[in-house]
């Protein structure tokens, strides 16, 4: 499956990760664009640092009465959206995973700079030992999780064996055991997708920007 990622440099766009998300500018500035229907759990995540990366910020125009759930480590806070936004403005950084449920139709449109910035600098998520995180991937890319190298996933280069991947399909989760080939079937990833991760040994998760 075709893997993309969003660059772009000298004001020209140079690359394109998804039909709904290109970025202008040598400073990587680009958007993504999540659809969510109407009374439907999507589980997202965060694709791009917009200075804040608060959910007043990142979220600032979704429907009032919408719900944000985020992940505590055992389990989820639920808050709903009010006119002022939602209560304690909790922090969404690059590569959180969190779960929206809007009233209506909507459209999420995430705006800011990729992270890190090119050059083959790395970006890297400490995954603790037997520990369920709610994560994304903090380059804004879509392929697949067992895609490796630059401007990738680059999840099953270092995710321990056995460890689990757990995506969201509308209804439930499917869970896959990470093995010495990947993940069976070689799941789609999205870009601004969230997903849970639970490694067997604490490692780190580093993906690299060319």
């Amino acid at each position: 499956m075709k893997k993309t990622l969003l660059i772009a440099a000298a004001a020209l766009v140079a690359g394109v990760i998804s039909s709904n998300a290109q970025v202008y500018s040598a400073n990587i500035v680009g958007y993504v664009n999540v659809t969510m229907p109407a009374n439907a759990l999507v589980l997202t995540s965060n694709p791009l640092d917009d200075g804040t990366n608060t959910a007043n910020s990142l979220l600032a125009n979704l429907p009032n009465k919408s719900l944000l759930e985020t992940w505590n480590g055992s389990g989820f806070t639920v808050l709903s959206k009010t006119t002022t936004g939602f209560a304690g403005n909790p922090s969404l950084p690059v590569g959180t995973g969190f779960f929206v449920k809007s009233v209506s139709n909507y459209t999420n449109t995430y705006v800011g700079n990729v992270v890190p910035a090119p050059g083959g600098n790395q970006a890297t998520v400490n995954l603790p030992a037997n520990a369920l995180v709610l994560v994304g991937s903090v380059l804004p890319v879509s392929g697949t999780f067992n895609d490796v190298g630059t401007n990738t996933v680059n999840l099953i280069a270092t995710l321990p064996n056995k460890s689990l991947l757990e995506t969201w399909n509308g209804t439930g989760f499917t869970v896959l055991s990470k093995t010495s080939t990947g993940f069976a079937g070689s799941p789609a990833l999205s870009v601004a997708e969230g997903f849970f991760l639970k490694s067997v040994s604490a490692t780190n998760w580093t993906q690299t920007l060319q």
